[in-house]
């Protein structure tokens, strides 16, 4: 130890922000299987909702509450008062859904995301459906007039041929630097792929894009498979190769999109 160093300050030259689930399950959660994130190295997770009253302090296995934050559904009370509320509480955006009917224009998001411009949230726009990113690039001047991040999500369905241009529209926006991407659940591969399999064609594609604008998340997890972290993020691992990569997607990226602080929250 060189003279004028302490261990403590060593320690605090070496502390990094813990990895984050940005999609965990959260009825695994209101379950009290946080020892799953404990296990996997994670410290933080973003959840689909909020939690159910009284899960958020149920602790890991070394005793610390891991830290949380949430993306809800459009809120029914859009009012400063209630949104400042939620912040409070620990929702960071608001997802869309294009694969609900009726929803095939942005306006009403557009619309509703300048009321949470001051509280730093971002936009989620759910892609499941085969025809969502379609209809996306058909709103390309409606989705470049945004005023906060876009993250995109639910990719897993367009890794076929055939929907192979909608997703280059999505890949393309990212490169902008405001649109992010969020690889969640079987987005990276089938569930039946095995780890010694070839990387699937979305791996391949996010080869070329800008890891900076990337996110991970295990998604919804199986009934009784307590492996299924593990798989994921060794899965992330063969497709994201690079460490550094792999610290910006689990690290640093998922610290600026939903505002925590550096390892502490």
């Amino acid at each position: 130890m060189a003279r004028g160093e302490t261990a403590a300050g060593l320690l605090s030259l070496t502390k990094t922000a813990p990895k984050t689930d940005c999609d965990f399950d959260p009825d695994a959660w209101d379950r009290g299987e946080q020892r799953l994130l404990a296990a996997s190295g994670i410290g933080r997770v973003v959840l689909s909702r909020l939690p159910a009253m009284g899960a958020t302090k149920l602790p890991v296995s070394d005793g610390t509450a891991p830290l949380w934050r949430a993306v809800i559904d459009l809120p029914q009370d859009t009012s400063k008062e209630a949104l400042g509320a939620l912040h409070a509480l620990g929702v960071r955006g608001v997802r869309f859904d294009l694969d609900t009917p009726g929803r095939d224009s942005l306006d009403p998001l557009l619309t509703f995301a300048d009321r949470i411009v001051p509280f730093g949230w971002h936009v989620e726009i759910k892609l499941g459906a085969t025809g969502a990113a379609r209809a996306l690039a058909k709103a390309e001047w409606r989705l470049m007039q945004f005023p906060l991040a876009v993250c995109f999500s639910g990719v897993g369905n367009h890794r076929q041929e055939r929907h192979a241009e909608a997703f280059e529209f999505v890949l393309s926006m990212m490169q902008l630097g405001r649109y992010w991407l969020k690889l969640s659940g079987d987005d990276l591969a089938q569930p039946q792929l095995k780890l010694w399999d070839e990387p699937p064609p979305l791996a391949r594609a996010l080869q070329a894009v800008r890891k900076d604008r990337l996110i991970w998340g295990s998604g919804k997890r199986p009934d009784g498979d307590g492996t299924y972290l593990a798989s994921s993020l060794a899965m992330l691992e063969k497709c994201v190769p690079n460490p550094g990569d792999r610290e910006l997607v689990l690290t640093d990226n998922p610290t600026t999109l939903y505002g925590f602080d550096n390892g502490n929250g």
